[in-house]
């Protein structure tokens, strides 16, 4: 597929599953902004899009905070006049704590990463989307937003299916406007070596029976989210509004 002349606008894209997301993009021929909190970790990013002969500015800014949000989306329409695809994926921070253990300030930042994020990039570029009469949201779940996950926790699983929840209803106010909000939810993807450290700090039986409820029998890969995200963001996708696509290998089915 060609996104020629689109612009992508990926949070959390300066590692992991957000950074696949953009080179992708770039590589489809978009213009990508790239987003995250760590300079390095963005420039790294942009380099190696534009080395490939793809375009892209990073821009930092905290997704969690309105005023940064505001500016990020600014830094892209004067970079490249629009913004056509909004992928939200930064979040992050599942940490399995129980929830007698999560203090208010615990709760409060994941909750601020994985879904105030989503509401306020989604609320800043609605304006560009409607004036331009058609654009593309894909938000980045969880399966823990539906089902018991052993990497995330009570916060990051209400933060998950928040996200699902959120993207129905904002799907159904915006599809009038040509607007597609969709929604992807992963399993656990081997993402990044952070991600891969917890996974491989699990204890090796809940591991076992984790993988025992997977009916593919693996941990999942960027490139099949990048295939999800891809497929949303697309014109093949135009007739699906509000829908949550699984990216789980079979554990978990609706």
């Amino acid at each position: 597929m060609s996104f020629d002349k689109r612009v992508a606008l990926v949070t959390g894209s300066s590692s992991g599953i957000g950074e696949a997301i953009a080179v992708a993009f770039a590589a489809e021929g978009a213009a990508v902004v790239v987003n995250g909190r760590d300079p390095g970790r963005i420039a790294r990013v942009v380099a190696r899009i534009r080395d490939a002969g793809g375009q892209a500015i990073g821009v930092r800014a905290d997704v969690a905070n309105k005023s940064e949000v505001e500016g990020l989306i600014a830094s892209a329409r004067d970079a490249f006049g629009r913004v056509d695809i909004l992928v939200n994926n930064a979040g992050g921070d599942g940490s399995p704590k129980q929830v007698e253990e999560i203090s208010e300030d615990d709760w409060d930042r994941v909750l601020g990463a994985n879904l105030k994020s989503v509401f306020l990039v989604t609320q800043a570029v609605l304006p560009l989307l409607k004036q331009q009469g058609d654009g593309k949201i894909v938000n980045i779940s969880s399966q823990a937003g539906r089902a018991m996950t052993i990497l995330g926790g009570p916060a990051y699983s209400a933060a998950k299916a928040g996200v699902q929840a959120f993207s129905r209803q904002v799907a159904r106010e915006v599809a009038p406007f040509g607007i597609n909000v969709n929604v992807v939810a992963p399993g656990i993807i081997r993402s990044s070596p952070r991600l891969d450290s917890v996974w491989d700090n699990v204890p090796r039986e809940l591991r076992a029976r984790y993988l025992s409820d997977i009916p593919i029998g693996r941990l999942g890969e960027n490139a099949e989210i990048v295939a999800a995200v891809l497929f949303l963001a697309s014109p093949g996708a135009s007739y699906l509004v509000g829908a949550t696509l699984d990216v789980n290998g079979g554990r978990w089915m609706l």
